[in-house]
This record gives C-alpha cells, sequence and structure tokens, in this order.
C-alpha cells in the first residue's frame, strides 16, 4: 500500500534533519580536529589558528601563555587571564597568575589569584603553593596554616615541604605539631628526611612516632635512622630503636641492656647478618663468602686465596659501658689456616681509628675456646668488635674456612 503524501513529507523532513544534523556534526568535528592539529605544533602562529578555530578553548590560552612568557609577558598575562574566565577551575593558571602578581609587585592580587586557586582544588599543589607564598612574604601565621593543609593532603615524597620548614625554624618538635602528620606514611617520610639531614634530636622524636603505629613495612627507614645515630654515637637513642624494634618483634634480634650485660647481638648465629643496626655486618671483601649451615649453629667463613692481604670479615657495633672492662669469649675451629697467618679479632674504638684490644692469630683443626679481654674508653659508649685478616709477613693468603660459634661478651 502506498504511503499518504503527508506521511512522506514527515519522513524526508525527518530524513533532511537527520542530514543536516550529520552535516553540522562533522564540521564541528573537521573544524575541532583541524584545531587540534594547530595546538599539536607548539608554536605560537599555530596555538593563534587553533584560538581562531576554537576560541572558547581554555587550554590553548594556556599554551599561548607559556610559549609568549619571554618574548611578550604583558600578552602571555592576558592569555592566562582569558584561560581562567574561560575555565575557573583551573588553579594550575590560577597560581601561575598568582606568581607573576607576586613578582610585578601586586601582593594584594598576587594573594588572590593562589587563594583562587585553592578555592577551586583542594588538592596540594596550590596549599604548597600558598605556603611558598607566605614563607617569601615572611608571614608565619599563615605560613603554618597552608603548610598543615598542604600536609594533610600530600601523598609520596614529602621532602620539599620539610626543607622548607626548616627553613623557617629548626626546632624538629615544632614543625611536628605544626604539619600535624597525621599518616604513618608521612611519618616515615618526615624520619627519612630527618635521617638524611643528620638532626639527631628531632629523628629520635619521629622514630617514637613512627614506632607506635607498629608496621612491618616502617623497620627499614627505623633501622636507617639507628644507622646514623651509631654512626653519630649516640648510643642511647639508637639502643631505644633498636629494643623497641625487637620488643614488638620487628627484627629477628633481643633487646640489649649494656648495664645488664647484655651488650653482644646473635652470639650465637642463628640469623645471617643483616648489615643493620647492632647486627652482625658483613664487609664487602672479594674472595670471602659466609654460610649459617652449621651443626650445631654456628657461622663458617671461607676464604678463597684471592682475597685482599688486608681486609675485615666480619664486624658488630657494641654497646658498652664506659671505662668498663670485658671478656669476650668465642668457641671456633680452622682448617687449611696455619697458625701466626693473620686472622684475629680486633676492638677498636666506632670508627675504627683507634685500637683498644688485638687478639691472637686464629688457628685449629679442633674446635676449642678462646678469648679476649679489653677496657672500653671513657669517652663513648660504643665500640667495635672486628674479625680482620691481616696477612702476616712471610705467609701467602690464607685459602681455608673458620667455623664461629657462641661468642659471649661479658662485664668483668
Amino acid at each position: 500500500m502506498r504511503q499518504s503524501t503527508p506521511i512522506r513529507l514527515a519522513w524526508f523532513a525527518a530524513a533532511a534533519a537527520m542530514v543536516a544534523a550529520f552535516t553540522v556534526a562533522s564540521f564541528w568535528s573537521v573544524r575541532m580536529a583541524l584545531a587540534d592539529y594547530w595546538f599539536r605544533q607548539l608554536t605560537v602562529p599555530g596555538t593563534q589558528e587553533a584560538l581562531r578555530l576554537e576560541p572558547g578553548n581554555a587550554a590553548y590560552y594556556v599554551r599561548l601563555a607559556a610559549l609568549t612568557q619571554d618574548s611578550d609577558p604583558a600578552r602571555s598575562t592576558l592569555a592566562l587571564q582569558r584561560a581562567v574566565a574561560l575555565n575557573p577551575w583551573d588553579s594550575v593558571a590560577w597560581v601561575e597568575l598568582g606568581l607573576r602578581a607576586e613578582a610585578d609587585a601586586d601582593l594584594a592580587g598576587a594573594e588572590h589569584s593562589l587563594l583562587r586557586a585553592a578555592s577551586v582544588d583542594r588538592q596540594y599543589f596550590p596549599k604548597w603553593s600558598l605556603a611558598n607564598y607566605y614563607f617569601r612574604r615572611g608571614n608565619p601565621d599563615k605560613f603554618w596554616l597552608w603548610a598543615r593543609e598542604a600536609a594533610q593532603m600530600a601523598y609520596g615524597d614529602l621532602t620539599p615541604l620539610f626543607v622548607l620548614c626548616w627553613k623557617v625554624t629548626n626546632d624538629g618538635a615544632l614543625i611536628a605539631r605544626e604539619l600535624d602528620i597525621r599518616k604513618a606514611d608521612q611519618e616515615a617520610n618526615y624520619l627519612a628526611y630527618l635521617t638524611g639531614q643528620n638532626r639527631t634530636e628531632a629523628m629520635t622524636q619521629a622514630a617514637t612516632r613512627l614506632l607506635a603505629w607498629n608496621r612491618e613495612a616502617d623497620a627499614p627507614v627505623l633501622l636507617a635512622a639507628c644507622d646514623r645515630l651509631i654512626a653519630d654515637d649516640s648510643a642511647q637513642p639508637a639502643i631505644r630503636i633498636w629494643n623497641q624494634l625487637a620488643e614488638l618483634r620487628r627484627i629477628p634480634y633481643t633487646a640489649l641492656a649494656p648495664g645488664a650485660g647484655r651488650s653482644l647481638t646473635d652470639g650465637d648465629f642463628t640469623v645471617l647478618p643483616t648489615a643493620q643496626g647492632f647486627a652482625w655486618r658483613l664487609p664487602d671483601a672479594a674472595g670471602v663468602t659466609t654460610l649459617l649451615d652449621e651443626q650445631p649453629a654456628g657461622l663458617r667463613i671461607s676464604f678463597s686465596g684471592r682475597q685482599p692481604e688486608n681486609c675485615d670479615v666480619l664486624t658488630q657495633i657494641l654497646p658498652v659501658m664506659k671505662n668498663s672492662s670485658y671478656q669476650l669469649r668465642f668457641w671456633y675451629r680452622t682448617s687449611g689456616i696455619e697458625p701466626e697467618t693473620g686472622l684475629g679479632w680486633r676492638i677498636t674504638d666506632l670508627h675504627g681509628a683507634s685500637g683498644i684490644a688485638q687478639g691472637k692469630s686464629l688457628a685449629s683443626e679442633s674446635e676449642k675456646e678462646d678469648g679476649l679481654a679489653f677496657t672500653t674508653p671513657a669517652g663513648s659508649g660504643l665500640v667495635r668488635l672486628t674479625l680482620t685478616y691481616r696477612r702476616a709477613l712471610g705467609t701467602t693468603r690464607i685459602e681455608g674456612f673458620l667455623v664461629l660459634r657462641k661468642l659471649r661478651l661479658m662485664p668483668v
């Protein structure tokens, strides 16, 4: 059956409308694609052509501002102003306008633009920009306000913010209070920063706060702080961190108490040396290997004969009582190592610069007990216990192994 004339006319009208809409959409699609092409040329003429095709695109004005910043600052600023007029939520453009106003000594305009950025964007960058602005203006109250706001929104590395805070004050406790750090990750970040800057007192306080979170993931940064304190000869703060990690079972060791005669860590060699804190450390010596596979428990140290003529092979930092006498006792045996060839224990000051005691050369094919007596210096609560190899004159480099068992350190 043939359709009536009105129906046919309505159908043709609808089809015509669809074709017109498609034509218009195609036109704007082509226009937008062409504008994007010119925009991606990264040139002033290309960006101008993009703006001719799409005059309402705020991103194009931002690009024009960046491209003309050095050659035509006034034009660049006008482009930024046009960008925020088209897109008032562009916080980056608002911040840039604020910085330019500050550079032009327009402080009211600078503060207005920076505060506008923070009002349209609650994230880190505008708050960080305001903290910097008030730092430069010497306004501590508003600096701490925005530094605290920035800290609450930050994720990742907060080092730039910490650096800025320490330019305002050298009071680590004040910084911690003002920033009001509430996340464990941020506390760990702060401790890592303080450790790198060697700020001992603030580092100890930050470590105490971080330990309260009791997270396994924080053990490395806490041990790094412990190492830094040891290197600074700060025995008591280092012991406190070590002991709390031990009590929380974040390290496989027991707590230390020099005053009660507990100064040696893992004298039975139950854990492979970790080279951190008060644990055994294995200096990097080519030709020397270690293994924990002895029965009963012990540490086997093997020498290939190609090791350096003078090298340290095992060491531990000992927290001790000052100006006190001690006796180191140990059980050992060797294989293939001749007597008086230069392998033995040595006690020195913390940094190994001054010798305190030198043990006998170790060589015994059957297990035997031996010892080394020493007196600690009056000026430090830390000494270094080191197993060293110093090739004796008239001998070749040793080739064989040493097994150590049951080290004990006892006050006399």
